[in-house]
C-alpha cells in the first residue's frame, strides 16, 4: 500500500498542472537574454548595442528621405575632383545613375533637379528684339504688339496710330466724342464690339481690327485706310482720294514720321542686342 502511494506521488509530480490559468506573457518575457556561453563584463556593451541598433535605423531614415543626399554629393564630388576631370553636374548625375553608383540620383525630385536638358542659348531675332521693345519702350506696348499681330498689322505703324490720336493716354475724350486711345467714336465701338472704350485692351482690341477692316475695304492702300480712319470711311469714298483737309493732311504725315521712327528705333535695339550678344559669345 505504502508503495502505491509513492508510485502515484511521482506520477502527479510529473504531470503538468492545468488547475489555474496560463500566465501572460509580458515584454519583459521577451528581452534579449544572452546565451550560456556568453557573459556581460560591463555596461559598455549592452551601449554598443544599443549603438549600432541606432545607427542602422538612422541609416534606413535617411535612405528613405533622402537627407544621405546632403552627404553623398560633396562627399563624391571631393573624391572624384570634379573640376580636375572636366565634368558636368548632369553628366556626373547621368553616369551615377546608368551604374547605380549614387542610388541617391535615382529619386524623382532629384532627377528633376539635376538632370534637365541644358537648354540652348535662344537665337536673337528681329522679331524678339521687336517685340522686348514695344514691351520695354512703349507705352501699352504689349497690348499693341498682340493686337497688331492678331490682326496681321504692323506694330510700329498702329503704335504711331495710338500716339497721333491720344498720345497715349487712356482717358482722352476728344469735342467729336472719340474716346480712348485710339479715339473710336461710339457708334464705331459697338459696331467693333467693344463694351469700355477707355479700356486699353478692348480700345486696342476694336481699334486694330477697325482699321483691318479700312484696309481691306480700301485695297489695301494704306495712305486712304489711314485718311478713312481720320475723315470718315464715307468721305473718302464720296471724294474717291485722300480729302484736301489740313487735319488729315496733318494726320498722315505724323503717322509716316512716328511709324518711320518707331522701325528706326527697333532696328537700333536689334543691333545693339546682337553686337551684346557677340561679346558675351566672345568672352
Amino acid at each position: 500500500m505504502n508503495d502505491l502511494i509513492s508510485i502515484t506521488r511521482d506520477v502527479v509530480r510529473l504531470l503538468p498542472s492545468r488547475c489555474g490559468m496560463e500566465q501572460k506573457r509580458t515584454a519583459a518575457s521577451y528581452t534579449w537574454t544572452p546565451p550560456r556561453d556568453f557573459r556581460e563584463i560591463c555596461a559598455c556593451q549592452s551601449h554598443a548595442r544599443r549603438e549600432r541598433t541606432l545607427w542602422r535605423r538612422a541609416l534606413r531614415i535617411a535612405k528613405r528621405r533622402s537627407v544621405a543626399l546632403l552627404v553623398t554629393v560633396p562627399l563624391a564630388f571631393g573624391a572624384i575632383g570634379i573640376e580636375a576631370m572636366n565634368l558636368s553636374l548632369p553628366a556626373l548625375a547621368k553616369e551615377a545613375i546608368s551604374q547605380r553608383h549614387l542610388p541617391v540620383f535615382t529619386t524623382r525630385k532629384v532627377r528633376e533637379a539635376f538632370l534637365k536638358p541644358e537648354q540652348a542659348p535662344t537665337t536673337l531675332s528681329l522679331g524678339l528684339a521687336k517685340e522686348e521693345f514695344f514691351r520695354t519702350e512703349v507705352p501699352f506696348g504689349s497690348i499693341i504688339y498682340r493686337e497688331a499681330l492678331k490682326n496681321d498689322l504692323a506694330p510700329e505703324l498702329v503704335a504711331a496710330i495710338v500716339e497721333s490720336e491720344s498720345d497715349f493716354r487712356a482717358d482722352l475724350v476728344s469735342n467729336k466724342q472719340a474716346q480712348g486711345l485710339m479715339q473710336i467714336v461710339p457708334e464705331t465701338c459697338r459696331l467693333m464690339g467693344c463694351n469700355d472704350p477707355f479700356n486699353p485692351h478692348t480700345n486696342v482690341a476694336a481699334g486694330t481690327k477697325y482699321f483691318r477692316y479700312l484696309l481691306n475695304r480700301f485695297g489695301g492702300n494704306e495712305r486712304l485706310a489711314l485718311a478713312a480712319y481720320n475723315a470718315g470711311e464715307g468721305t473718302v469714298e464720296r471724294l474717291g482720294g485722300v480729302p484736301e483737309y489740313r487735319e488729315t493732311i496733318d494726320y498722315l504725315d505724323r503717322v509716316a514720321t512716328r511709324t518711320v521712327s518707331y522701325r528706326k528705333r527697333v532696328q537700333d535695339r536689334y543691333k545693339a542686342s546682337v553686337q551684346m550678344q557677340a561679346s558675351a559669345l566672345a568672352q
